[in-house]
């Protein structure tokens, strides 16, 4: 008999297992993904202080099977600090390097409210950072598992790093604004936030509406990463990793193992 996914998900974090899909029941629909991955998050023996963004982009949710944008928390010890070193054992499978718009929040956000915006979510950050996320999932496909067990697994969540947070008014337009992905000091990936459904305030919105939707309360103080501006990049050993932001500062991660 099968442990329920949720177990078999905390489980394989905890022993740093792999889990085979057929070992597990696939959840029937997004609505089921989600509530698996709400009693995932009460296993994790660590706090949630935001939530990563993904699938923003046409190209990453035809890479996944979507039609919308996904989302997954981020716990407390998947964020790890700029300059960090960190060996590759720490995650299931080689992970993707992804170039970011992170926000902090500034104030909370119950759910009840009206419909959210690009403009009124800008409202609500207290500062903007430059990220680093690093995605894999817990399955021996890893990307290529099914999208509901991808959502039930945290949304390929694996570790996120942040630059120094800069006030929102720094940069106008955040659309505009270029990332540059580089591998040990070269330029891998150049985008703009406007890879990111047209702007990475739109991502922060969509979040809202879906944590209102589903009854839940973003804290002030919370962490939003907001998808990839540059796409996604396999990482190897022996790399320093980094997020060049331009005035916004940069993000760094040594892989080592």
């Amino acid at each position: 008999m099968s442990l329920p996914l949720p177990v078999s998900l905390a489980h394989a974090r905890l022993t740093m297992d792999t889990i085979q899909p057929s070992e597990v029941d696939t959840p029937e629909s997004a609505a089921a993904a989600y509530d698996a991955q709400d009693q995932l998050s009460e296993l994790i023996d660590s706090p949630a202080l935001g939530w990563k963004v993904g699938a923003t982009s046409p190209a990453s949710q035809e890479k996944l099977g979507v039609k919308t944008p996904i989302c997954g928390p981020v716990f407390e010890r998947t964020i790890l600090q700029s300059g960090d070193k960190v060996d590759l054992s720490y995650f299931h499978h080689q992970p993707g390097l992804e170039s970011e718009f992170a926000f902090t929040i500034g104030l909370t956000v119950r759910p009840g409210g009206p419909a959210m915006t690009a403009a009124t979510a800008r409202e609500m950050v207290s500062s903007v950072h430059v990220a680093i996320e690093l995605v894999c999932s817990r399955f021996e496909e890893n990307f290529e598992a099914d999208p509901a067990l991808l959502v039930a697994d945290g949304a390929l969540h694996a570790a996120l790093i942040l630059g120094p947070g800069s006030k929102p008014e720094k940069v106008a337009d955040l659309s505009s604004h270029q990332l540059r992905t580089q591998i040990n000091g070269e330029d891998i990936g150049i985008g703009t936030g406007a890879e990111v459904l047209g702007n990475p305030y739109e991502s922060l919105a969509w979040l809202c509406n879906h944590l209102n939707k589903r009854g839940l309360t973003l804290p002030s103080g919370s962490v939003v990463t907001t998808g990839a501006a540059t796409g996604l990049h396999l990482t190897e050993t022996n790399q320093e990793i980094a997020t060049d932001g331009g005035i916004l500062g940069s993000a760094t991660l040594n892989l080592v193992g």
